[in-house]
């Protein structure tokens, strides 16, 4: 990505330095994430020396872990409704897993993105009644589904909310609510993920019943964490940290398989391994055909059947690359056309589970806000991505007279909306981000770590850098710039040509770089020149051998 500025961080002073008894360019990147003594130091690098907070801090959850254990007592039925991205996946597989391990008859429920849409759906009642469920337990959602749990308790069916979003004003009358988020919440950390929410009440009744929690259920929960773009500090780091070393280290059936199709390592899966190799695949049956699939793949416990539902999700994660790729090309087209402060995009046919992913595409490239739209009814399905300090769904909220549905968070929103409405939405919201967009810095910046010479990275420096994962909010992958980098050799790759392969040189050392999505500005270097790169340092494994690349994430011509 082309980037306007390059924020280079200072250097830590010699205190914090000591402090840390760090070299400068270590002591700096921690400084850069709030790490400035031996304590913080210690809490951030050993996540698995801490403790999880105390699940018993949020005000209903004694009593929701004793009516979990009379249902167990009572050989109840319980049925357990998740979102079906990464987070609610995860979370239902959390607790479907727990819950199925201590004796329990469970139905978990996932709904259809398109048919049924996010939160707690009318079907789904009436699947848990029809199979005898007496409790059910939301996942990654709930808090605002009142319509619904009333229709659980007419039908004798009490309802426990597991939930991290915004709760809103009126709060279902739900047998108990368990939300960080909650108004009034005394739990300390309130970052908390859909399936970190989960696992607490996992945490919670394994407590109450003096039983020690199965490996799978942190190996379950760093799926959501990671994917959630949580904060990743405090109880999710240690969550995302300890379920990356037990995935490491532990054979569990399906996510082996995935890892398998997905070539990856899986004693060196790291966060961009999960991020863009794993999530991915995860993500891709809910995006077009059904998440279940990819539930079925997590909790499945024959090898056979792991292998059948893997090799399905490839394909599937395959298709969305396909019909991704060509809804972008399209909507390139449509951009060339348009010359104002937010980006408007859509077509008919475009799967509306990809929608988020073009959106998400186009305002990192473009760097602005972006809507895209999808269908061929009355009813048109959007989804909207943001950039940094444009609050999306404050801007939506002034537009909601145009909605039949809208929800979100500042960076990512959504919406369904009358086609005979769309044009004078389009207007109103151009209108009202105008004024919005005014306060906000133009073009996009690069937050960079420090200035290096390449010849830093060593197998020693490189452990270091991998001491600070898991990687995310908080705790972004450290980025580094070079000035004066040779260019030696670069060739376009890839699909289409889009990647951007260099060869670079640097006091006789030969680097391996690549710019992913940047294939085109390969018209904007020579063989010869010397290019200043902003990079991420990878170990690509190819053979059976390690190599050092540089990711890029900005190049531009030295001065």
């Amino acid at each position: 990505m082309k980037y306007q500025k390059w924020n280079i961080a200072d250097r830590v002073s010699d205190s914090v330095e000591s402090a840390l008894s760090l070299p400068n360019i270590e002591s700096t990147i921690l400084y850069n994430r709030g790490i400035d003594s031996p304590e913080k130091l210690q809490e951030f690098l050993f996540p698995q020396d801490q403790s999880t907070n105390d699940p018993f801090l949020f005000e209903d959850m004694e009593k929701v872990v004793k009516r979990l254990s009379q249902a167990l007592d009572n050989r109840e039925i319980i049925g357990i409704f998740g979102d079906f991205d990464t987070d609610g996946l995860s979370g239902t597989a959390v607790l479907t897993f727990a819950l199925q391990s201590l004796g329990s008859i469970v139905f978990p429920y996932i709904p259809h993105r398109v048919d049924e849409g996010h939160g707690v759906s009318l079907n789904s009642i009436e699947f848990f009644k029809d199979r005898g469920v007496s409790l059910i337990i939301t996942v990654d959602c709930g808090i605002s589904s009142i319509e619904e749990i009333d229709l659980a308790n007419k039908l004798n069916m009490e309802t426990i909310i597991s939930d991290h979003h915004t709760s809103v004003d009126v709060v279902p009358d739900a047998f108990g609510v368990i939300n960080p988020s909650l108004l009034g919440s005394q739990y300390p950390f309130q970052h908390l993920t859909g399936v970190g929410t989960a696992f607490k009440i996992v945490e919670a009744l394994y407590s109450y019943l003096n039983m020690e929690l199965p490996p799978e259920i942190y190996v379950f929960s760093a799926f959501g964490t990671l994917s959630d773009v949580g904060l990743m500090l405090g109880e999710n780091r240690l969550l995302a940290h300890k379920g990356l070393q037990l995935l490491r280290s532990h054979e569990i059936i399906g996510i082996d398989e995935l890892i398998r199709v997905a070539g990856l390592q899986k004693r060196r899966i790291s966060t961009q391994d999960m991020s863009f190799g794993l999530i991915p695949r995860i993500n891709a049956p809910g995006r077009l055909s059904h998440a279940r699939l990819s539930l079925d793949l997590i909790l499945s416990k024959n090898s056979e059947e792991a292998k059948s539902f893997s090799n399905e999700i490839e394909e599937l994660n395959k298709q969305r690359q396909v019909v991704t790729e060509t809804a972008m090309n399209e909507a390139y087209a449509q951009i060339q056309s348009q010359d104002e402060s937010v980006i408007f995009v859509g077509k008919p046919h475009w799967n509306p589970g990809i929608l988020g992913l073009i959106a998400g595409r186009l305002a990192e490239e473009f760097y602005k806000p972006v809507i895209a739209v999808s269908g061929s009814g009355e009813i048109l399905r959007a989804s909207a991505r943001s950039i940094p300090d444009f609050n999306l769904i404050q801007v939506l909220d002034l537009c909601k007279s145009f909605f039949e549905k809208f929800g979100g968070h500042p960076m990512a929103a959504g919406f369904t909306i009358k086609r005979d409405l769309l044009k004078d939405f389009r207007e109103k919201f151009n209108d009202v981000s105008f004024e919005f967009l005014s306060n906000v810095s133009k073009g996009s910046t690069l937050i960079v770590d420090a200035e290096i010479s390449p010849l830093w990275l060593t197998s020693e420096t490189l452990g270091f850098l991998e001491s600070l994962e898991p990687y995310g909010k908080g705790n972004p992958e450290p980025t580094f710039i070079t000035k004066k980098f040779e260019l030696i050799d670069f060739r376009q790759v890839g699909n289409d040509k889009k990647h951007l392969k260099m060869t670079l040189m640097f006091e006789g050392r030969v680097f391996d770089a690549i710019a992913f999505r940047q294939g085109k500005r390969s018209l904007e270097i020579k063989n010869g020149e010397f290019i200043d790169v902003a990079f991420k340092p990878s170990i690509n494994f190819w053979n059976g051998k390690e190599n050092l690349e540089l990711i890029v994430d900005d190049f531009r011509l030295s001065s």
